[in-house]
């Protein structure tokens, strides 16, 4: 539930689910938004993205990766999202494959926009851990680590990234 702190109570909203699976974060964000504004699931496994299209046919869902979220909301005619959740961590992708996606969810979240991801808290003292975090540090106005669930299976906390920064294209060094 952490994950979709920020999906707003009222009005429209876009929010974009990252990494969807099997559909877990998709069935909270759907009943939080209870019909208003748009849902995307982005799923990169077809299988997958045909599974989440049977299971929920109201949400849009697209098979794509995180590095394509400018072009996916393009297509759809949509300016900018007002909430991304990735629904698994990103400290364990490849740098470049992790710089990559968060500069396409920089781009299109609004400038008020909000970004959850989940950390496994026997993750958050590795060395590709502290340099995600450094990553969203310099991408986000506001970056908050919440209080970890002992629930989930490891126990995880969500980064919370609030206010996305206009920057230059990271840079690719670690």
């Amino acid at each position: 539930m952490a994950l979709t702190a920020p999906v707003p109570e009222s009005g429209p909203a876009v929010v974009v689910e990252l990494d969807a699976y099997e559909g877990e974060v998709t069935a909270l964000v759907r009943e939080l938004l209870g019909g208003r504004g748009r849902h995307l699931a982005v799923e990169s496994d077809p299988v997958r993205a045909a599974r989440l299209s049977l299971r929920f046919p109201d949400v849009e869902v697209v098979t794509a990766d995180a590095a394509s979220l400018p072009g996916v909301l393009a297509g759809r005619g949509i300016a900018a999202a007002d909430v991304v959740i990735a629904g698994r961590s990103w400290a364990g992708l490849p740098h470049a494959k992790r710089r990559a996606s968060l500069a396409a969810v920089r781009e299109v979240l609004s400038p008020a926009g909000a970004f959850t991801a989940p950390g496994p808290l026997h993750a958050r003292f590795r060395a590709e851990e502290r340099r995600f975090r450094r990553m969203l540090g310099v991408s986000f106005e506001e970056v908050v680590a919440g209080r970890t669930s002992w629930n989930s299976l490891p126990p995880a906390f969500v980064l919370h990234c609030r206010r996305p920064r206009a920057l230059a294209p990271l840079n690719s060094s670690p």
